[in-house]
């Protein structure tokens, strides 16, 4: 008798236990990096910016091209010369994929250096972040991201502008 009522009570905790969980169907809510169209979507958002960018330093006045002329001699090569590093656009590309992956709740990890170090030396102005931070929100809009995800993005690279403005 005692075993039953033993095993009953433990079998009536385990039911009401059971129900107190999630219903194992509802589904976790999607992340950022999901509604960014995860790695394939902040691909896309990256090259946008890297075009937007790109087409920004061409320009009469461009605001850009003081900060960005090292990248582009090494990638492009000065004079007719052959380029010093062909390959640095593609590893800043696949890094901001990496960075922009891992803050917005993805798998990818971001593997290269901080944003400090990165930007010691080329003394960025705030007016330069600010036409690279439109060029991304040109990107933001042309890959179809919602406002509120938007908001979300611009959160995650403004923290980084202490670190990239003036040093």
């Amino acid at each position: 008798m005692k075993n039953t009522l033993l095993l009953a009570s433990l079998l009536a905790g385990t039911f009401v236990l059971g129900s107190c969980g999630k219903d194992e169907t509802e589904a976790a809510a999607p992340t950022l990096y999901d509604r960014l169209g995860k790695t394939e979507g902040i691909a896309k958002i990256v090259d946008g910016l890297i075009a937007n960018v790109g087409a920004e330093t061409t320009t009469a006045n461009s605001v850009m091209l003081r900060s960005h002329k090292p990248m582009l001699d090494a990638v492009n090569g000065i004079n007719g010369q052959s380029p010093t590093d062909p390959t640095r656009l593609q590893r800043l590309r696949n890094n901001f994929i990496d960075q922009l992956g891992e803050a917005t709740g993805g798998p990818l990890t971001y593997k290269g250096k901080s944003m400090l170090v990165a930007h010691t030396g080329m003394n960025v102005t705030a007016l330069e972040f600010s036409v690279w931070h439109k060029q991304l929100e040109a990107s933001l809009a042309s890959n179809g991201v919602s406002e509120s995800d938007k908001a979300a993005v611009y959160a995650i690279v403004d923290k980084m502008e202490g670190d990239v403005v003036g040093h």
